[in-house]
């Protein structure tokens, strides 16, 4: 039996350990990616078996050169990658109006264009192998239009187109890619970070379970699926009718209160970031 390699970026904490923990199950050998070393050798001690490979890399992921990192790491510690779960992400949760050039490139460049420029340089050396996987950590946001995460959107929504055409550009070569198109996460994620700062408290029949999104990469590996929702219910036929209806998600927001709490969330990080600059 072949044993795969595995980079999973974001893997410092939240929903990264999880598919961490998950592709080290499955018997992968593992590199993970964020920026913070400490935790990153905190996971890797938690999750490494006897047999296994878990190394780390702390590269942050805005900068330009990060890709090309990426993947030089992971030839040094593993041999190369078969499979590359894009996880990172960035959300700055303020009014899209008051960001700057510099805080919307960041976002961008996190979220989208180095999990990109990272599948890119990956690419030739699946294509010789004969097998490769992309996994695209992708959000609910964009079709819903929550609130106040426009460059967030755009760029889980840009991976999912990316990972469509990759796809059918070269699944017959062996390499494919997929979308796990995540709702609001339950203790972990970039949501339950904002209800713990704020100290807010969420439904929870509407957040699903870390574990549950792990699973879902999983099964997206292992099964090459094109598209897993991971939502509470029938969460695939929720996001096909906010794709056939755009004002469904606002309109679920609105209802809610999800609009009114993220308003109040924009202003505050707004009010701490002019402190800060300041300061």
């Amino acid at each position: 039996m072949v044993r795969r390699t595995a980079i999973i970026t974001g893997a410092s904490r939240g929903i990264g350990v999880s598919i961490a923990r998950a592709l080290a199950a499955r018997g992968m050998d593992l590199l993970l990616v964020a920026r913070s070393e400490p935790d990153l050798v905190r996971v890797a001690r938690e999750i490494r078996g006897p047999d296994a490979t878990v190394a780390v890399a702390a590269i942050d992921l805005s900068g330009p050169r990060s890709a090309q990192q990426v993947v030089e790491a992971a030839v040094a510690e593993l041999g190369g990658a078969d499979v590359l779960v894009n996880n990172a992400a960035v959300e700055l949760q303020r009014r899209f109006h008051t960001l700057d050039p510099a805080e919307i490139d960041s976002v961008l460049r996190v979220d989208l264009v180095t999990p990109i420029e990272t599948s890119r340089l990956l690419l030739p050396q699946m294509l010789e192998r004969g097998y490769g996987r992309i996994v695209n950590i992708a959000s609910i946001a964009g079709r819903s239009g929550f609130p106040y995460t426009e460059a967030y959107a755009a760029s889980k929504d840009g991976l999912i187109a990316f990972g469509r055409v990759f796809r059918n550009d070269y699944r017959e070569a062996g390499v494919s890619a997929s979308a796990v198109i995540v709702g609001a996460v339950r203790d972990a994620g970039l949501g339950q970070r904002t209800l713990d700062e704020f100290d807010l408290k969420a439904n929870t029949a509407f957040m699903v379970t870390p574990e549950k999104v792990a699973k879902a990469v999983v099964r997206a590996i292992e099964k090459d699926r094109a598209e897993i929702v991971v939502m509470p219910g029938p969460g695939r036929l929720l996001k096909a009718l906010m794709d056939l209806f755009p004002s469904l998600g606002p309109a679920m927001g609105r209802i809610t209160g999800a609009q009114r709490t993220m308003a109040t969330v924009a202003d505050h990080r707004e009010a701490a970031h002019r402190s800060r600059r300041i300061a």
